[in-house]
C-alpha cells in the first residue's frame, strides 16, 4: 500500500503527522532527507511524533531512547539495566519515502 501526502504541513522542527488507512505515521524532514515511521515509540508507545532529530538518530521524548533513522535499530537506550524488562524495546519501523509530481509517497 502507498500513501500520498503533499509537501505542506511540516512544523518548525520538520515533522508532519499523517493518519490514513488505519496508519498513524510521522514524516521527519531534515535538510533534504526524509523518513517516515510510526507515530508511537516501540518502547512504551510514547509520542514519537514529538521526537527530536539528532545527528545520530531520532530521540523519543518519553524515555530518550535514540533510534537509527535508516535502520530503526536502537542507537542508545539510557534506561538502566537494573530496570529489567522495562528497559526492553523493539526496533522502530522505518518506511521508505519517494517524492514525485504528486508529492510524498510512503510505502507501507
Amino acid at each position: 500500500m502507498k500513501i500520498f501526502t503533499d509537501e505542506n504541513g511540516f512544523d518548525s522542527k520538520g515533522r508532519k503527522r499523517i493518519r490514513e488507512s488505519g496508519q498513524d505515521l510521522t514524516i521527519f524532514r531534515k535538510d533534504r532527507n526524509m523518513f517516515a515511521c510510526s507515530s508511537q515509540c516501540p518502547h512504551k508507545g510514547g509520542p514519537l511524533f514529538l521526537g527530536k532529530l539528532l545527528e545520530n538518530g531520532l530521540m523519543c521524548p518519553s524515555h530518550h531512547i535514540i533510534f537509527n533513522t535508516d535502520t530503526g535499530k536502537v542507537v542508545e537506550n539510557p534506561i538502566p539495566a537494573s530496570m529489567g524488562d522495562y528497559r526492553e524495546t523493539g526496533d522502530l519501523k522505518i518506511f521508505k519515502i519517494e517524492t514525485d509530481e504528486k508529492g510524498i509517497k510512503i510505502e507501507i
